[in-house]
C-alpha cells in the first residue's frame, strides 16, 4: 500500500467515525498539521508508531500479506463496509 492510500484509508475511517481531524488530534496526541499531511499524501515517511496509533483509534491494525496475491473474499467484503 502507498503511503497516498494509507492516508485516504485514514481519512474515509475518521470521518465514518465522524470525527474530525481535530479530535482525531486531541485522542491521537498527533498534530493537526501531521494527520492532515498524512490523509492528503504530503508526507514522503510517516513512522510507523504515528500510524498505529491513529489505525488503533479508528478500530484498525497493521497486518501483512504476501504482495500482488489476490484479495480474499473477505478483504474484499471489508473494503465494501468502508
Amino acid at each position: 500500500m502507498k503511503l497516498q492510500e494509507l492516508g485516504n484509508t485514514i481519512k474515509l475511517l475518521r470521518k465514518s467515525k465522524k470525527w474530525s481531524q481535530n479530535d482525531l488530534e486531541i485522542y491521537s496526541n498527533i498534530s493537526n498539521r501531521t494527520i492532515s499531511k498524512i490523509e492528503n499524501g504530503f508526507l514522503d515517511e510517516v513512522g510507523i508508531k504515528k500510524v498505529a496509533t491513529i489505525l488503533d483509534l479508528l478500530d484498525m491494525e497493521f497486518f501483512i500479506k504476501s504482495k500482488g496475491r489476490p484479495k480474499t473474499l473477505e478483504e474484499i467484503r471489508d473494503e465494501r463496509k468502508q
